[in-house]
């Protein structure tokens, strides 16, 4: 496996704001600011207001603004659902 061998899908009521392979994700969940690397154990989560940051397969790092939803993992393959 790769170190970007975790798939990220961000996607509002509207459209895919983002899909594509990543080497990382860091969230604003309700408990506090997360990060979900390859091979994180699965997880369900809500997420607050605030920035998404990605660092994508090539090292480009993204921030997504955000309002509240909810964040799902597992086998490697993240999905956000914002409002």
């Amino acid at each position: 496996m790769k170190s970007y061998d975790l798939h990220l899908e961000v996607i509002t009521p509207e459209t895919v704001v983002f899909e594509g392979y990543v080497k990382l994700v860091q969230v604003p969940g309700t408990e506090g600011t997360f990060t979900i690397l390859q091979n994180h154990a699965p997880i369900v989560a809500r997420l607050d207001k605030g920035g998404i940051r990605i660092v994508d397969e090539s090292g480009k790092e993204d921030i997504i603004e955000c309002g509240s939803g909810f964040l799902e993992c597992r086998e490697n393959m993240i999905t956000i659902l914002l409002d």
